[in-house]
């Protein structure tokens, strides 16, 4: 009798701005890459207290939560127009990072996907970096979905931007020629591993 193999989970924390579009992006390229990726979504409505949620209707939690559903579907909808993909939604209230952990847990997630506006300094004491703690507390791999900027590395670093003729000898082959003339006296050619490579290991073998 065979085994049917168990789903890869994904679990996407979605907040309504920039960093929750990259996360559920992110998750949408790993998802469509295999059929057995099981994507969920998870949005916190964090519960902050205090006694004003408690008189005004606007900023209460009820409120806030009646009108999750559809800001979500509006989200999902934006970035997902172009994907097959399906996902499950799941709407928590309470503390951000333990809604995440415990919805990780409850849906024994293999991998949390999530966004991050890269605070620093006192901003990030102040607001604190919900990426940060569930990288720290999570009882799973986690992939912090961050803009692709190379670029810019230097004002951050000390690491340098790509080369410009290597960049355009990797698109001209198609990536066979991966440095240019100048950086491959450098560096080692690297060698793409192909199923044929194991093919004739296999073989040799024998």
């Amino acid at each position: 009798m065979t085994v049917p193999e168990q789903p890869y989970v994904l679990l996407v924390a979605l907040q309504f701005d920039e960093t929750g579009d990259r996360a559920l992006q992110a998750a949408i390229r790993l998802a469509e890459r295999d059929s057995r990726v099981e994507t969920h979504l998870v949005h916190v409505v964090h519960d902050a207290g205090g006694a004003s949620e408690a008189t005004n209707e606007l900023f209460s939690l009820q409120a806030r939560l009646a009108r999750v559903p559809e800001q979500l579907k509006q989200r999902v909808d934006a970035v997902m127009a172009q994907t097959p993909v399906k996902m499950t939604a799941h709407i928590r209230s309470g503390a951000v990072v333990h809604a995440i952990l415990q919805t990780a847990a409850d849906i024994d997630a293999d991998l949390i996907v999530l966004g991050t506006h890269k605070r620093t300094g006192v901003e990030k004491l102040i607001i604190g970096s919900v990426a940060q703690r569930v990288l720290k507390e999570a009882h799973c791999p986690v992939l912090v979905a961050m803009p692709k900027d190379h670029e810019n590395a230097p004002r951050m670093s000390s690491i340098e931007p790509p080369c410009p003729d290597c960049v355009t000898a990797r698109q001209a082959t198609n990536n066979p020629a991966f440095w240019c003339e100048r950086h491959s006296r450098s560096r080692l050619r690297p060698h793409v591993y192909e199923p044929s490579d194991h093919a004739k290991a296999g073989a040799a073998g024998h």
